[in-house]
């Protein structure tokens, strides 16, 4: 017996109902702020009690007409740099890797990406705000910040705004956000290491950025290392203490293996000692391919900001501005690079000072 189809409600038959216009339908099923928020709520009271649901082929589609000729040629978005001047853009690699994924993404997508600073000399966040309105600019991504922080906030009118964060750090009020995946990160780093026979490998990770991250690297530090119940007297969150310090922790706590969360701390003279060849192996959770190392993460900061971008056109696409109710976290976990071939670690091999080593699942 064949089965009765069901009929498609309208948009049309929503507007017949409401006593509105299709478009005024239209924008208020998207949440758009184009109208009042009381003839959105009607609307949707209405459209529910019929029963209305999307086509989310049609939905699909119209977002596609809307991207390819909803919008004048060229329109662009904002990048903004907070807390970040004009020359630690030229000088810093992680920043220049951070623009070209957001630039490049743009492009693709049919959209230019014009740069605002937030700490040019005489600049206000109401007159940024200004600047970019006066511009015609509605879709904001905001960058990654090198500063001490424990939230950021613009003084801002938000509900003009699609906006998303590359990084991780708190915002007031809290908007979408794409960053690295710091856990996941960690626990790959940890994983390729027990692959090759690593028991005790210990942590010197920034205390700054374990707590913007949720304390994600020390969690996934206790949690995943190849030999659980050593883990705690492994790990040190480096801030105010001096460097030296660190490296004499390092040395007194013997590990066979170290990872760091910035490839920075190579860079003292106290560190240089791991760099000569018969160390142990050092191993970074921001890899950069400058250092002869044995591995490390590459957190991959290009596409994350390429999806912070999407995450803002999606926004203007389905008209929506403003601080979202419940904000989205997309997180990468980046991938493992090591560039020297699998070895088995020599205190795996004969054990931490000729002793067997007792280890856990």
């Amino acid at each position: 017996m064949e089965r009765p189809r069901l009929r498609v409600l309208t948009i049309k038959e929503v507007a017949a109902k409401a006593g509105v216009s299709v478009a005024t339908v239209s924008y208020a099923l998207r949440n758009a702020p184009k109208i009042p928020a009381k003839t959105r709520e009607q609307v949707q009271a209405v459209a529910q009690g019929l029963g209305y649901r999307p086509n989310p082929r049609v939905a699909s589609l119209m977002a596609h007409i809307r991207q390819a000729h909803g919008r004048s040629p060229g329109e662009r978005l904002a990048f903004v740099w907070v807390h970040t001047t004009r020359e630690q853009v030229k000088k810093e690699a992680f920043l220049r890797e951070v623009l070209l994924g957001a630039r490049r993404r743009a492009e693709q997508m049919g959209f230019r990406l014009e740069e605002f600073w937030t700490d040019d000399p005489g600049m206000t966040d109401q007159r940024l705000q200004q600047i970019i309105l006066a511009r015609g600019i509605t879709g904001v991504v905001l960058s990654p910040v090198t500063t001490s922080e424990a939230s950021l906030s613009l003084q801002w009118d938000w509900d003009r705004f699609a906006v998303a964060v590359i990084g991780n750090v708190l915002w007031n009020p809290e908007l979408n956000h794409a960053g690295h995946h710091h856990f996941l990160g960690m626990s790959m780093a940890l994983t390729e290491l027990g692959k090759r026979g690593f028991v005790r490998p210990a942590a010197v990770v920034e205390a700054k950025i374990n707590s913007r991250a949720r304390r994600a690297w020390e969690a996934s530090f206790l949690t995943w290392h190849p030999t659980p119940q050593l883990a705690p007297g492994l790990l040190r969150l480096h801030g105010a203490d001096k460097i030296e310090e660190t490296a004499d922790w390092v040395k007194s706590v013997e590990p066979d293996a170290l990872i760091l969360s910035s490839g920075n701390l190579l860079d003292h003279d106290a560190f240089q000692p791991w760099l000569q060849k018969g160390k142990i192996p050092l191993v970074t959770l921001y890899w950069n391919g400058k250092r002869k190392i044995f591995g490390g993460i590459d957190q991959g900061y290009g596409h994350i900001a390429g999806s912070a971008v999407d995450m803002v056109i999606t926004q203007l696409n389905s008209n929506e501005t403003g601080v979202p109710e419940l904000p989205r976290m997309m997180l990468f976990p980046g991938r493992w690079i090591c560039p020297k071939p699998a070895e088995k670690s020599k205190v795996a091999r004969k054990g931490l000072r000729g002793k067997p080593i007792e280890t856990t699942a």
